[in-house]
């Protein structure tokens, strides 16, 4: 029995039911079948007539409102059946509510339907032949058992509506906030839904497509299935019929769009022949737009009922909805900007887990000496057919939990290599990725510590890298991560300059090592000075701060050369050595030869470097060279000739007069120029 408020033990509502009960309506059986065809015929007409049933009956195709009216006349004959149960009438009257609910049927209506009932049965029990006490105890029957019905259906009804806006109601998740994690829990609550066949979350894949990412309730398989196939799937381009659909009209216009008839709607014409076979009835659109107001993700809806989603209620939710997921957007931080199919995304996590992930590593140098000072660990995903697979690809598709367990994972497959390293490499370094979320499991450092002790490994030779574009302001992130200091465990902070790094966070946990964003290095080339300034400023920051400084994305001896004339004494990037898989890097450390770097400045980028810092530091007496001795002098005499410009410049800015200012501004410019080709 559905869930109610009614008491069905109430022996007066249960009279109505009881073997009296059935014995005077038997003879009436008859009378009160032909009274509910009667009554359907009536009642559809004037329903017609009325507004808004009127335009909940023209989404019905003939055939439909013929089984509408076949399924009215039976739910009649059954209420007033001899052989119907209290029991079976309110769970008939259940399913009726739910449905009304849904299309939009108003409790008005149900009054009125059940007034002209109630009229048609006074007319068929005053003609029969019951004496005026038989007459008034049938009249009492069905008057409880139009009560038992009318209340049943209201109270379902209620309960639909209550249950969509519960789903508008619930909290997010204040931490570990992650949208894999945030969009299957959204996902999984609308295919719950009373009348959901199916919700997908669609975004913009790789191809330009409206592509499936998730997926649910009881048809999303197969309805994924039919938007994701290449001759089927959703694009946004206005000009091709496959970018009519409501998807597509939702993503270009950032407005909810829905169809009461899915058959009978022209802007569907192109999935129609699906449609069809898959019994597709209504359909909601509801765009989710980003910051600047353009569509990042779009919800669509499959409704069990034609007008499922156009009464007023369900617009209302329709517009909570909306706002409800771009305040998850919004509180995720956005997605990876192109979403993948979800069986591929659901392949790639399986297989993930399942003897595919494969730990590679990237030397670490140190730039004084030259020799290796750690090695960084990377997470890559090995395909079964051998393609390798950069973490972009997959880390997206992660939620906290299997963050957690990517962590765990990775870390034993790195400290199982360092355990069975030969003596000559018992002392690196190693460092890897955690991701901040991590930290807020109470399990964290008990974990690391475990896999430290199983593989013999020394805590300070591991470094746990945190990344810098995600927040770290919960308690338990901080005394686990002092849990690590105490430990031994030595901490960096990643991808310094990238996101909410501050001075305050710096000076308040406990970092070993900060790590320069390669991104900061990507225009290089370009803008030279800006570059090299912001790195030159962050490396002095790191040692005021009594921190090591890494910086990453070196690409080439040229960049190398700079950022050790700025000061860095740490680097790593392509110019150095690229990511090999970690049973490579033994080989590579064994037959690694160490070249020290020298003070010179052989490159134009490195003039730049150390130009910019004997500006910001020549009145430092450490800076305070001569014309003859400083690295400067004869790297412009090869550049531009002994008595060029600029070297007559470089000479008044060591003289130090009224003129020193400008003739380093005018070497910096003729170096910018010389680097950017400009």
């Amino acid at each position: 029995m559905p869930e109610t408020a009614i008491d069905a033990s109430d022996p007066v509502a249960q009279a109505a039911y009881d073997a009296a009960a059935a014995g005077l309506l038997r003879p009436m059986e008859s009378h009160l079948e032909r009274l509910g065809d009667e009554f359907v015929s009536a009642f559809y007409t004037r329903l017609a007539r009325d507004e808004q049933a009127g335009r909940i009956l023209r989404a019905l195709s003939d055939a439909a409102m013929d089984r509408l009216k076949q399924r009215q006349a039976e739910h009649l004959r059954r209420l007033t059946a001899p052989s119907t149960s209290r029991e079976e009438l309110l769970r008939r009257a259940d399913g009726v509510g739910r449905a009304h609910a849904l299309v939009g049927v108003r409790g008005s209506l149900l009054v009125r339907a059940q007034s002209l009932y109630r009229a048609l049965l006074d007319k068929v029990i005053d003609s029969s032949e019951l004496d005026a006490t038989q007459r008034l105890h049938l009249s009492r029957i069905v008057e409880q058992r139009l009560h038992d019905d009318v209340q049943a259906q209201t109270e379902a009804a209620e309960r639909v509506m209550g249950a969509y806006w519960r789903v508008l109601a619930r909290s997010f998740a204040a931490l570990r906030t992650r949208w894999p994690d945030v969009a299957e829990a959204e996902l999984q609550a609308l295919g719950e839904l009373p009348g959901i066949r199916a919700v997908l979350l669609l975004r913009l894949g790789h191809d330009g497509m409206l592509t499936v990412e998730r997926s649910a309730g009881p048809d999303a398989q197969v309805i994924s299935q039919v938007m994701q196939h290449p001759s089927t799937s959703v694009l946004i381009d206005a000009r091709s019929p496959r970018g009519q659909g409501l998807a597509a009209l939702a993503w270009r216009s950032g407005l909810v769009h829905s169809t009461p008839s899915y058959l009978d709607d022209p802007r569907l014409g192109f999935w129609h022949e699906q449609a069809q076979r898959l019994g597709l009835q209504s359909t909601f659109a509801v765009p989710v737009l980003g910051s600047d107001a353009q569509a990042v993700a779009c919800l669509y809806l499959y409704g069990a009922f034609p007008h499922q989603f156009e009464c007023d209620w369900m617009r209302e939710f329709g517009r909570g909805l909306q706002h409800r997921w771009e305040q998850a957007w919004q509180r995720c931080g956005g997605a990876s900007a192109r979403a993948l199919p979800q069986g591929l995304a659901d392949e790639y996590r399986r297989r993930l887990f399942d003897g595919g992930l494969t730990m590679y590593a990237q030397p670490v140098l140190d730039l004084r000496s030259g020799h290796v000072h750690s090695l960084e660990a990377l997470a890559r995903l090995r395909m079964p057919d051998g393609t390798v697979l950069g973490p972009g690809q997959f880390l997206p598709l992660l939620g906290h939990a299997e963050l957690d367990a990517l962590f765990r994972l990775g870390l034993h497959q790195v400290l199982d290599w360092a355990a069975a390293q030969p003596t000559e490499l018992a002392r690196l370094g190693l460092s890897i990725n955690l991701a901040p979320s991590t930290l807020l499991n109470p399990d964290c450092v008990r974990w690391i510590s475990d896999a430290l002790e199983r593989h013999g490994v020394a805590p300070r030779r591991l470094h746990i890298e945190l990344l810098e574009t995600q927040e770290l302001n919960s308690a338990l992130q901080r005394q686990q991560l002092e849990q690590l200091a105490e430990l031994g465990v030595r901490l960096s902070m990643d991808d310094l300059g990238s996101g909410y790094s501050s001075l305050e966070r710096l000076s308040r946990l406990p970092f070993d090592v900060i790590k320069i964003d390669q991104a900061l290095l990507a225009s290089i080339r370009t803008q030279p000075m800006r570059v090299l300034s912001l790195v030159g400023s962050l490396i002095q920051m790191a040692h005021d701060l009594q921190r090591e400084a890494v910086v990453e994305g070196l690409e080439d001896d040229d960049a190398v050369e700079a950022v050790s004339l700025l000061g860095a004494t740490l680097g790593q990037g392509f110019g150095i050595c690229r990511p090999m898989p970690l049973e490579q890097a033994s080989a590579w450390l064994l037959g690694f030869r160490a070249h020290p770097m020298q003070p010179a400045v052989r490159t134009r980028l490195g003039a730049l470097a150390y130009h910019w810092r004997y500006l910001r530091d020549r009145r430092t007496p450490s800076w305070h060279s001569d014309l003859s001795s400083c690295p400067m002098t004869g790297f412009l005499r090869s550049a531009a000739g002994e008595n060029s410009d600029v070297a007559r410049w470089h000479a008044l800015l060591h003289a130090g007069g009224a003129d020193a200012d400008e003739a380093g501004r005018r070497i910096g410019e003729w170096l910018v120029r010389s680097i950017t080709g400009a």
